[in-house]
């Protein structure tokens, strides 16, 4: 027997939400509910979609096969050929929506929070070939500790498949512009990067105003 939406009392019933307060107000479990209908034998339908969601996220579902879903008790052929679509229709609405860096300017609008830390983070921006934003990272510590967590930082750039990636760090004292320390370290990886295919397009600075290592051609880029 199959546990149906219908048997969840009205008040937490999805279809019945997103009639009466839009799509928007629904969680990805109560959306993901919708879709699939049923649960199964001890197990409504929204538990099982936060089973699945604990497990894949919407983007993870696409590049998982028909075999591999149906491992989810009470997840037929015909339902993870729907978790399938869905998860890829997700994805490609990502792909669409992905942030562009094209410039510095981009850059400061990305890292103006910077200025207000107490304590010196790397933050790392992991471009495509088209300059679309592909993930970001930050990695705690000052720019001379950098270059103990430069595995870290190219094995996020293989993880997300980065060609290029942009480096900023801040100054806690407030001054803007780059020491003798922080360009032995952008050097450093850059000759890494470029030995795996991935390369460094700048170094910001962020102080009390922003220093581009690029534009003061501080560093051969």
């Amino acid at each position: 027997m199959d546990y149906t939406i219908k048997e969840l009392p009205e008040s937490e019933r999805p279809r019945e939400k997103l009639e009466d307060h839009g799509p928007q107000k629904l969680s990805d479990v109560e959306l993901l509910s919708i879709i699939l209908r049923t649960g199964t034998k001890g197990k409504n339908v929204k538990e099982l979609s936060s089973e699945i969601l604990n497990e894949h996220s919407l983007e993870e579902i696409a590049d998982r096969g028909l075999d591999e879903m149906k491992k989810f008790n009470g997840i037929s052929r015909v339902k993870a050929g729907q978790l399938l679509a869905v998860g890829e229709l997700s994805r490609r609405l990502k792909k669409e929506e992905r942030e562009k860096i094209q410039g510095l300017e981009d850059v400061k609008a990305r890292t103006g929070d910077m200025k207000f830390m107490e304590s010196e983070v790397l933050r790392v921006f992991y471009l495509n070939s088209g300059n679309e934003l592909l993930a970001e990272e930050e990695f705690e510590g000052t720019v001379s500790e950098v270059g103990l967590n430069t595995r870290e930082i190219f094995q996020a750039a293989m993880n997300c498949n980065a060609t290029a990636i942009i480096l900023s760090h801040n100054h806690p004292s407030g001054k803007a512009s780059a020491t003798e320390q922080d360009i032995a370290v952008t050097r450093e990886i850059i000759e890494l990067g470029e030995g795996l295919g991935v390369q460094v397009l700048d170094h910001v600075i962020v102080g009390e105003d922003f220093w581009s290592m690029r534009e003061n051609s501080e560093v051969n880029f």
